[in-house]
């Protein structure tokens, strides 16, 4: 008598098969399933870090004490019966309350309506200052600025760090300068001035204690690290102290870049 026995051998291969590859198919579900889990949690994160960030950086930029500062000296020009001075502050002060409200509803704007905003700002602090400082801000002439998307007043904390940490010293000939260019696929801006320092930041030349607690820049290195993650890119600023040959302080400069968005 003889037994078949390949039919029942080729069965038990079938079935095997079967079975390895329905467990590879479970496996390789799971193994999605926890993937896309894994990216939903992180979009979540990312979606959290950026409101609160965007919500900081809207209390930084209306903050109580730019508010109380304003009014004060419109109380200041009043006093001294300087009624135009004090209705021109007043005006600039809202539009740029109004300016940064609807650009807060904005991750980008125009680097056009960004300047506008920030024009704004060094000219109220101008007013406040006594216009003891000058300032000028110069685009690259192949930049179309109604063409470039940036995160509004990103500079707009380096430009305060240097009124109010160096330029406030100088009792005349002040200058801030923004210089905005193109280079390697990235949006640079220079910004410098010929600030002084005080007598509690004459011992500490490089990235003094000030500029280390300035609540703004903090909260701009926040946004620009949401922005590298969100872009995949390098955004990034370097805070620098000018000096002379004999270590003579010369002001400030900062060096920002950004991903170019162009429209």
């Amino acid at each position: 008598m003889i037994l078949n026995i390949g039919l029942p051998l080729a069965i038990i291969w079938a079935v095997f098969f079967c079975f390895i590859i329905a467990f590879v198919f479970v496996i390789f579900i799971f193994y999605r399933q926890k993937r896309e889990s894994y990216f939903r949690q992180k979009e979540a994160e990312l979606a959290q870090q950026v409101a609160e960030v965007e919500m900081k950086v809207l209390r930084s930029q209306m903050n109580p004490h730019f508010i109380f500062n304003a009014l004060n000296s419109v109380h200041h020009f009043m006093e001294k019966n300087d009624l135009k001075n004090a209705g021109e502050y007043l005006l600039k002060v809202s539009a740029l309350m109004r300016r940064v409200l609807e650009n807060s509803m904005h991750q980008t704007v125009s680097l056009e309506d960004d300047m506008k905003a920030l024009i704004l700002y060094i000219e109220i602090e101008q007013m406040r200052l006594q216009q003891s400082f000058q300032f000028a801000i110069n685009i690259a002439e192949d930049i179309i600025s109604e063409s470039i998307y940036v995160p509004p007043l990103i500079i707009q904390p380096f430009i305060e760090n240097s009124i109010w940490h160096g330029l406030k010293n100088r009792k005349e000939n002040g200058f801030l300068s923004v210089n905005i260019f193109k280079k390697n696929e990235m949006l640079h801006y220079v910004i410098d001035d010929n600030g002084e320092l005080n007598n509690q930041d004459q011992t500490n030349y490089l990235l003094n204690d000030i500029r280390k607690k300035s609540l703004g820049i903090n909260i701009t290195k926040e946004r620009l690290d949401v922005l590298n993650k969100t872009n995949n890119s390098n955004a990034n600023f370097i805070l620098s102290d000018k000096l002379d040959d004999q270590n003579n302080y010369l002001g400030k400069r900062v060096l920002l870049q950004l991903p170019l968005e162009e429209l």
